[in-house]
């Protein structure tokens, strides 16, 4: 099948290295790209803190370029929204990993689960990005948890051309777009709410990581999209196996 993947082109391409072995083909069409701001973590890395949270592996990455300011707190606790978040902070050397079920509220419940960890003097540092939802930080302001923010990378809009928009879409009608986020669902349909992108996607089926994200698909779009039983692209790559034409 051809599949439009709308994510960052760094995650893309992994993504479509997977989907090429399954015998698909995919399109890259990066609905944003990431700008890194470690500088602004470093100095927050060196204040006491009990552990660190990280919901997107961009964090990390931010993270990267400054390995001896970060060897220091490779051993500090650190909390991994999912798998590809842990394994990015497993690779840039933290030993001490807690992965939760890829969202944040299963996040939040695993640093409450270890609340023990956190004091006034010793709260969780969040290396956050934006955008980004409240869900996260409002639920460890609600159970009491010290913490700090810090906005480490930002993900900004991708130039996407008509040009690009007619390869991808159009010329050759996809069969799969997958969506990752709340922000590229509402990106991609911003893009393709011209009546020949919407005509083109008339027999495209939308696999989303969320059933947030599923209810940011168009009406028009409902009955041909599909929401993945777990936040994850391991639940997404399921669901994609169930679909015709698999």
């Amino acid at each position: 099948m051809r599949i439009v993947v709308t994510r960052p082109k760094r995650s893309g391409e992994r993504t479509a290295a997977k989907l090429e072995a399954l015998g698909h083909r995919p399109v890259l069409l990066p609905l944003f790209y990431p700008a890194h701001h470690g500088t602004r973590a470093v100095p927050a890395l060196s204040d006491s803190l009990g552990a660190i949270a990280v919901t997107s592996a961009e964090a990390v990455r931010a993270l990267n370029p400054f390995a001896e300011q970060l060897a220091p707190h490779l051993s500090k606790p650190l909390f991994a929204v999912g798998g590809a978040t842990a394994e990015a902070a497993e690779k840039s050397g933290f030993r001490q990993i807690f992965t939760a079920a890829g969202d944040a509220v299963s996040l939040a419940a695993l640093v409450k689960a270890h609340h023990s960890l956190f004091s006034k003097g010793q709260p969780l540092l969040y290396l956050a990005g934006r955008p980004r939802g409240k869900v996260f930080e409002e639920s460890l302001a609600a159970a009491g948890i010290p913490f700090n923010s810090i906005d480490c990378y930002e993900m900004l809009p991708s130039t996407i051309s008509e040009e690009d928009l007619e390869t991808a879409l159009v010329t050759t009608p996809a069969d799969v777009v997958m969506l990752y986020s709340s922000e590229a669902a509402r990106t991609f349909f911003h893009h393709v709410s011209a009546k020949e992108l919407t005509t083109a996607l008339a027999a495209t089926r939308f696999i989303c990581i969320s059933r947030n994200v599923l209810s940011l698909v168009p009406a028009i779009f409902r009955s041909q999209s599909f929401a993945a039983e777990e936040p994850s692209e391991a639940a997404m790559f399921q669901l994609l196996g169930r679909q015709p034409g698999t």
